[in-house]
């Protein structure tokens, strides 16, 4: 009874599967490939809801398909794999979807904002309405941004260096100018100066200290160079120090230049006139020189000196104590040592070093000079005391504001290089100018003028150019105190 009945299953699923075979192929000469999974599932419902699979019958029919075995006479219900790739079976469906969503999103917005309507019909949109949707749309700010930090930036740089090189430019052009020169009668200088016997107005340096036209070693013995310094105001530490720092040294062909301002302020004006005189310098005249001289000069005429109850024996805390310019002044002047005045009004007001590879004909001077005027016609208390030159007329000035002088003094030559050798075959040499005087943070070094003052008594720098041989020329500096607290 119970083999009867497995035949008949047996028998019955053997037709099912047969059924399902001949199912498969036909489906696959008819319908196009389908997932496989989907094609699984589908049988199975098929199966489930005929009525040959309800009851009883269908956990047979399971029992059997899990637990019995045919020899290879059971062929699958399932569908076989597809000889084609999968990548075949891909469509392009998402895309026209996606295209399809945004369109209608688009037509949404549209229709929110007023520009588009139901049925078809559009509204054009009004001029605010586009003005507020670019200035709210995000890509429009970042442009607003980017555009305000440009018109910044290029005001920033107009302000703070173009116009001001505009400027300047023009201001030199006119200073310059012979239309103006004859708009004005003539310049600072060429008309005529006054003369003054009580000072050495120019003086030429000994050729033989000049450094030849090849650089040298330190240890050649034909080795020459000038060391220029500049305001040293009696700060005798740092002078020292400085010169230390570059290997002073006289017995191998050093010679050394002071810019003028050699005293006065500092703690040790005396002794620096000593050190100079030791080392046979050369200097300068400058102003503060200019006024001590003077009012030694004054004393000496008036027989000050014996008529002082303290007369050199005053103590220096006491001037140094003392705020007044004058009497600092005065108190120094009572102290000079007839050698020491006399090697000071021995400096000259202007002094020619003669002529340097790559510098040309080189001076010294304290102050300034005055451009398109010979240095003899050139005033000695504008030399030691100006800042700033009147751009038409050249008048020379110690107060800072106005046109440095040192910028005229550049153009001009450049501009007279530039015009000379256009019609001469062998141009002048240009003049380099070596200066102290007006304070500075650092040197400030032009092509035609060389300002050394860097404020070593207010606790700025002592300031050197070292010259060499073969037109070689360095800056050398050492830190100094502030004295100014001490007076």
């Amino acid at each position: 009874m119970a083999s009867s009945h497995n035949a008949r299953v047996s028998s019955r699923f053997r037709s099912s599967s047969r059924y399902h075979h001949s199912h498969h192929e036909s489906f696959h000469h008819t319908q196009q490939p389908q997932d496989h999974a989907t094609m699984v599932d589908a049988e199975k419902l098929a199966l489930h809801d005929s009525p040959q699979h309800n009851g009883p019958a269908r956990s047979s029919w399971r029992q059997l398909a899990s637990g019995a075995s045919f020899d290879n006479s059971f062929s699958s219900s399932y569908p076989k794999p597809s000889p084609q790739p999968l990548i075949n079976f891909v469509k392009n469906g998402w895309k026209t979807a996606s295209s399809s969503l945004g369109k209608a999103r688009r037509g949404q917005s549209f229709s929110s904002n007023g520009v588009g309507g139901d049925g078809g019909h559009h509204k054009p949109a009004g001029l605010l309405q586009v003005v507020l949707a670019m200035i709210t749309a995000p890509r429009f700010r970042r442009y607003i941004i980017v555009y305000l930090c440009l018109i910044c930036l290029c005001f920033c740089a107009w302000v703070g260096f173009l116009s001001g090189r505009i400027r300047e430019y023009a201001d030199l052009t006119r200073a310059l100018s012979l239309q103006n020169k004859a708009k004005v009668g003539g310049w600072f200088g060429t008309n005529g100066i006054p003369r003054f016997t009580d000072m050495v107005h120019m003086r030429t340096l000994d050729p033989s200290l000049l450094p030849g036209s090849t650089e040298l070693t330190a240890g050649d013995p034909n080795r020459k160079r000038l060391i220029v310094v500049g305001d040293v105001h009696g700060c005798l530490d740092e002078l020292q120090k400085l010169l230390e720092q570059v290997s002073f040294d006289p017995q191998r062909g050093d010679h050394l230049i002071f810019t003028g301002d050699l005293i006065s302020k500092g703690p040790k004006s005396l002794e620096a006139v000593d050190f100079a005189r030791k080392h046979r310098a050369s200097c300068v005249r400058g102003n503060n020189e200019d006024r001590v001289l003077l009012i030694h000069r004054e004393m000496k005429a008036m027989d000050i000196r014996n008529q002082s109850p303290q007369g050199r024996d005053e103590q220096p805390d006491k001037a140094l104590e003392d705020n007044d310019t004058d009497t600092r002044e005065r108190l120094l002047a009572r102290k000079l040592e007839p050698e020491q005045a006399e090697w000071l009004d021995g400096c000259p007001v202007i002094l020619k070093l003669g002529q340097i590879m790559g510098m040309g004909e080189v001076v010294v001077v304290h102050a300034g000079l005055v451009p398109g005027v010979a240095l003899e016609y050139q005033d000695p208390l504008t030399v030691m005391s100006m800042r700033t030159l009147d751009v038409d007329t050249h008048v020379p000035s110690s107060a800072s504001r106005g046109t440095a002088w040192n910028k005229i003094f550049n153009k001009y030559q450049m501009m007279q290089l530039s015009s000379t050798q256009l019609d001469s075959a062998n141009p002048p040499t240009p003049t380099t100018v070596i200066y102290g005087h007006d304070v500075n943070r650092s040197p400030d070094i032009k092509k035609y003028t060389k300002g050394l003052d860097t404020g070593c008594v207010r606790g700025g720098q002592l300031s050197a150019m070292v010259i060499e041989g073969g037109g070689a020329s360095r800056i050398e500096q050492v830190g100094c105190k502030d004295y100014r607290a001490r007076r």
